[in-house]
């Protein structure tokens, strides 16, 4: 059975739920195993962490900021080169949960946060 791959922005203690962007689960875990290992930025730290929970991953304002500068300076072809032959992902596949992430990092401002699930 195939993980869950779940997008929440939160603000005023509210869940609105965003798209996966048709993305197995196993796509953000190479995503976020890239984020940590080569741009050292890990937002598993101050992740909330629940029972049913498999994954999380939070990142305030700050740290969306962080992610997302650091991702624009990428170029995401190379990314999907490097990521996609590592976790045997299709390139296509990796390509649009990156660029699903970049979105949902847009979103995120003053009093918001971005929480992924994996469940």
């Amino acid at each position: 059975m195939s993980q869950i791959a779940a997008f929440y922005l939160l603000k005023n203690n509210r869940r609105q739920e965003l798209s996966d962007g048709d993305c197995s689960a196993e796509v953000y875990l190479a995503i976020w195993d890239y984020c940590e290992s080569e741009l050292e930025i890990d937002g598993r730290f101050n992740a909330p962490q629940a029972e049913d929970v498999l994954d999380s991953v939070l990142f305030d304002e700050k740290s969306a900021a962080e992610l997302l500068t650091a991702l624009k300076k990428q170029d995401l072809s190379i990314l999907v080169a490097e990521i996609a032959p590592d976790w045997d992902l299709p390139g296509e596949t990796v390509q649009r949960g990156l660029e699903t992430l970049c979105s949902h990092l847009l979103k995120v401002h003053e009093g918001c946060a971005l929480l992924y699930e994996m469940v």
